[in-house]
């Protein structure tokens, strides 16, 4: 062979193995992983397992994941943890003095800022600055929420809503009627709960241990329909000053309905155990959002016909919760790792995923730009009536688990039951919920 054709031959090798190289390396804009020969392998601490209400949905996400472009050569590992409050006590610990997993799912807490702070986090800016697209599903509200010190380090799934759910069959035997939106005033609500008393019914879901959600829900409407001031004051984050009069007042009608209108084990209760009261017709009144609706019509949680028996109201006044979530983030910390958990992520808030979300589970979707099907009115009417009645709203506020320091809660859970048993004053116990806060 001459020299010539020797050295041809070696520059058309070059290229082809140019081309061939080139083919194995991933797409920027998929998150790194596609066509890679490599797996990359995502640590994930799952809570959506079990009876969790996004267990399928999650199930369907990381699987469908796997068989697209950006997700084909990614695997999960996963580490199941049956409860949310488990989650989130492991993953604040984690963040005190371990290694996050690669993908940190929310787990209704605040934590964006604990874990923005101590380092273990990427920072998303610069996917969310890269693909204008992606970025624009999201309102500017829902990215500042999960921004802290100007970088963006959560990504919102959904966005969050609250109102009170209840039960016609109680209300038609205590001779109550229903408001049509909403009770006028929480006397109002307060006079229906004492028929209830009389009829032999409970008239009040609550709860203290866990974080105390449905209790924060209560506290949250309480302090944001009080006053123009409590409203302000309720869609504030990070607080630091909860001896207000709205706050106390809010803490003495909390104390109230701990001691007369709910179940006797609600005081050191868990969430489960004061749904299932609800689910089995034992409590007229239970306040929640609509991830709670496929519950319904569950055969392992509630009867065959519970569905049919459940109204939704707004709370008092006319209040509504309605809040931006804090965001699934990214501990990874190999970059092949990160472009790979960006890439879930952008995944799981398609606007078809939202709507999946919305579907099976009753996640609001968190882009505007979503329209709700209308064959989801003809399955799904509460769902529906979510969405018309959310419109109704004439004062919205955040709660709790989205706006105060994530001690602060843990303060509201711990002392509730010492509000509920008047071992100390609304006004005793707001003052500890600042001395939390203080320490922030």
């Amino acid at each position: 062979m001459n020299t010539g054709l020797k050295k041809l031959m070696a520059a058309m090798l070059a290229v082809l193995l140019t081309v061939s190289l080139a083919g194995c390396f991933g797409n920027p804009d998929t998150g790194g992983t596609a066509g890679s020969g490599d797996k990359v392998v995502l640590s994930v601490i799952n809570y959506h397992v079990g009876t969790d209400f996004g267990a399928d949905y999650y199930s369907y996400l990381f699987d469908s994941f796997t068989q697209t472009p950006a997700g084909r050569n990614v695997e999960f590992k996963f580490e199941e943890i049956p409860t949310t409050d488990a989650f989130n006590q492991k993953i604040k610990l984690l963040i005190a003095s371990g290694d996050l997993p690669d993908i940190v799912l929310n787990g209704g807490n605040n934590i964006t800022e604990l874990a923005a702070r101590s380092g273990k986090v990427a920072d998303l800016t610069p996917y969310f600055d890269a693909d204008p697209e992606w970025r624009g599903l999201f309102d500017e509200l829902s990215l500042e929420f999960n921004t802290v010190d100007g970088k963006i380090y959560g990504v919102p799934v959904s966005k969050e809503i609250s109102y009170i759910y209840y039960n016609k069959e109680l209300f038609n035997r205590a001779g109550v009627t229903a408001p049509e939106t909403a009770f006028p005033t929480w006397d109002a609500l307060f006079a229906a709960c004492d028929k209830f008393i009389d009829a032999g019914i409970t008239p009040l879901g609550m709860d203290s241990a866990d974080s105390g959600w449905l209790t924060n829900l209560w506290f949250s409407a309480l302090i944001a329909t009080q006053s123009k001031a409590g409203e302000k004051w309720m869609n504030t984050q990070y607080p630091s000053n909860y001896e207000t009069p709205e706050v106390i007042a809010a803490a003495g009608q909390l104390q109230r309905m701990l001691s007369e209108y709910t179940t006797p084990d609600a005081v050191g209760g868990r969430y489960d155990p004061m749904a299932t009261h609800f689910f089995n017709g034992e409590v007229a009144m239970f306040p929640n959002g609509p991830w709670m609706i496929p519950d319904f019509r569950s055969p392992d949680k509630a009867p065959a016909d519970f569905y049919d028996k459940v109204g939704i109201m707004l709370m008092p006044h006319y209040g509504m919760e309605m809040v931006p979530t804090p965001g699934d983030m990214v501990g990874a910390t190999d970059p092949a790792k990160i472009d790979a958990a960006v890439a879930f992520l952008k995944y799981s808030t398609t606007v078809e995923n939202q709507i999946k979300a919305l579907e099976m589970t009753g996640l609001q979707p968190v882009s505007s730009q979503v329209t709700i099907p209308n064959s989801l009115r003809a399955s799904d009417p509460l769902m529906a009536q979510v969405l018309d009645i959310s419109a109704k709203a004439q004062i919205t506020y955040g709660q709790n688990q989205a706006y105060w320091h994530q001690n602060v809660i843990d303060a509201f859970s711990n002392f509730l039951p010492e509000l509920a048993y008047g071992y100390i004053t609304p006004e005793q116990f707001c003052a500890k919920l600042g001395e939390a806060a203080l320490k922030n």
